[in-house]
């Protein structure tokens, strides 16, 4: 395609590059797809990433770098100066360009280069030297090849808003204007000092800022008085968060779902200010049951028949993939899972001390295989694994033999949590295990052998994981919070079409409530299938009907014994329809060539 307009996209996090939890995917599949459309390139800080990146790319360091210095004293170096000296590393990935900023100097490496994305002790230091980069990279294009000047920037969370706002500072002094989009994945409102935006050479230059009555040229003061005018609340005397800055700074602020949208997105980050530009674009997964399936047969298939001792002519199922997971591979993986942070690994070390259940690493495996529910994502408050724990004793008195699994990534910020769910793997060790880290050794696996998955956050944009667990075929529990309502569809009202059961949040008695009527419509739907009769009026099966304690499911059963398996292929189903990488990309697609018009 010819003149192809530019994109810039900015984000700390980008799949296949460095990656902490479901942000990553975002933008490295949408560039993917939206690349034969679009010139795309990538920005984001190397977090350390370039030496093992020489093995796998042609990478390029640019020929110039950023030089200066910096007062370091609010990102915690007790220092009135320091010199930055800022390197640029060039490669292709996908079919879009990819550049990291890196430290040339010790004191700038000890920020951009450090392997944890977000530690708390150098995420300041890190978003003020990104900025700074693009900052510079910036004027460099304008001096010598003013042509890759972008026509569009996408930003992604808020660690890159100082960042694009030094740009259009730049672009603006020259003449020059770019549109831009910002999407808010996730808001955790961050309020940084009138003093931190100077140290990242934001000054009193205006910049063009699209208001519902127009474009305007604001400067930073201005800006933020206007952030802080609230009619019904009253003016707020303190900074802004800031993806209220990124908002009101950028001409469309997106979520990933419309509920985020309109219940956080819009409410705190100006209302009025930004209401006329707000949107939303779903995210999306390119999981599928059946590579999946194909793939782990391959990696596992001879472990597994070695261990369950099934010949070359028996074909390998999921149960047998579940029994081979859970009393064998938990227990002998082939690498640690991935945890980069020391101060993590230090914790985990210290609570599996005579625990042999939490781990990083192989955990003792279970003596039996029963009903598994899995819950992957990041350790936080947010994810509401402590809702899973309180549920688990109303659970094992219907389901002795039921299997929790937990595959979550811990951060710094989630310490306390770690050392709290560890002591209900001691209390229930032949029913929980947790495995801390990036368990790629496991992960497709457990989404095979997984009979139900959990999505229980207490708040969640989108929940990309939910989806991934629906694309293999894992029904699914989930509250009634953000994207989650969005891309499920709730069994209980929708039998014909439903992926799951929607629940409130913070509520184990539901929880267990709908995972013990999954277990048991599972159950029926076996012995349905298996039967001789192939009948639900057996007197064994009537049974288990009558253990369903959701009256509602346990009416669906009746009407529909495969009940279970109908909720099976609805999600691999609704997936295929709706939420692939290639159909969600379709209004990005569109957002940039309404910008770009």
């Amino acid at each position: 395609m010819e003149n192809k307009k530019s994109v810039w996209i900015f984000s700390f996090e980008y799949a296949g590059v460095a990656k902490v939890g479901g942000l990553g995917e975002v933008p490295a599949n949408q560039a993917k797809y939206l690349s034969e459309q679009f010139d795309i390139t990538v920005f984001m800080p190397s977090h350390g990433k370039v030496e093992g990146l020489k093995s796998k790319y042609a990478l390029e360091k640019l020929p110039f770098t950023c030089v200066g210095t910096i007062n370091p004293t609010l990102f915690g170096i007790k220092e009135k100066d320091a010199k930055y000296n800022i390197s640029f590393y060039k490669f292709k990935k996908d079919n879009v360009e990819i550049i990291l900023l890196s430290g040339d100097n010790s004191f700038t490496s000890k920020f951009l280069d450090d392997n944890t994305v977000y530690n708390p002790n150098t995420i300041m230091g890190k978003i003020s030297l990104f900025s700074l980069g693009i900052r510079c990279l910036t004027r460099y294009f304008l001096e010598n090849s003013k042509s890759d000047i972008p026509d569009i920037v996408h930003l992604h969370d808020y660690h890159v808003v100082l960042a694009f706002f030094g740009m259009k500072q730049v672009l603006a002094r020259n003449g020059l204007k770019v549109a831009s989009l910002l999407t808010i994945h996730l808001m955790t409102k961050p309020r940084f000092e009138y003093n931190f935006y100077r140290i990242c050479a934001i000054d009193d230059a205006p910049i063009r800022v699209l208001l519902s009555s127009g474009f305007k040229m604001l400067n930073l003061n201005q800006i933020v008085q206007i952030s802080q005018l609230d009619k019904i609340n009253g003016t707020e005397f303190r900074m802004p968060i800031v993806e209220k800055i990124g908002a009101i700074i950028s001409d469309i602020v997106t979520t990933v779902s419309e509920s985020y949208l309109n219940s956080d997105i819009i409410p705190k980050c100006g209302k009025a200010l930004i209401e006329f530009k707000g949107d939303f674009i779903y995210d999306g997964t390119d999981w599928d049951y059946y590579e999946i399936f194909n793939q782990v047969i391959e990696i596992h298939g001879k472990e597994i028949r070695r261990f369950l001792q099934i010949n070359d002519t028996t074909e390998i199922n999921e149960q047998n993939m579940k029994r081979f997971l859970l009393e064998y591979k938990i227990g002998n993986l082939s690498q640690s899972p991935l945890i980069s942070s020391q101060n993590v690994l230090n914790t985990i070390n210290e609570i599996s001390n005579g625990n042999p259940f939490v781990k990083n690493g192989n955990i003792k495996a279970f003596l039996d295989s029963g009903p598994l529910v899995l819950t992957t994502g990041r350790v936080s408050p947010q994810k509401g694994f402590d809702t899973i724990f309180k549920a688990v004793p109303e659970v094992l008195k219907v389901l002795p033999n039921a299997k929790f699994l937990f595959l979550i990534l811990p951060t710094d910020y989630s310490i306390n949590e770690i050392k709290t769910y560890s002591q209900f793997v001691k209390q229930y060790p032949q029913n929980i295990r947790i495995i801390f880290g990036v368990a790629s050794d496991i992960f497709y696996l457990a989404h095979l052998s997984a009979d139900v998955y959990c999505a229980l956050s207490r708040w969640e944009p989108f929940g990309i994981m939910a989806l991934e667990a629906m694309a293999c075929k894992i029904p699914i529990i989930a509250t009634k919070v953000g994207g989650l309502q969005e891309t499920m569809v709730d069994a209980v009202v929708n039998p014909k079409t439903g992926t799951g059961i929607l629940i409130d949040k913070d509520n184990p008695d539901q929880f267990a409530k709908a995972l013990i009527s999954l277990f048991k419509s599972q159950e029926v739907a076996h012995l349905v299938k298996t039967s001789e009769s192939h009948t639900i009026f057996d007197t064994d099966t009537l049974e288990i009907v009558n253990q369903i304690p959701d009256e509602v499911i346990k009416s669906h059963v009746l009407l529909n014994p495969q009940f279970f398996y109908t909720l099976k292929e609805n999600c691999y189903r609704r997936v295929k329809e709706h939420f692939t990488w290639s159909l969600v990309s379709k209004k990005l697609t569109l957002l940039y060539e309404n910008l770009s018009s």
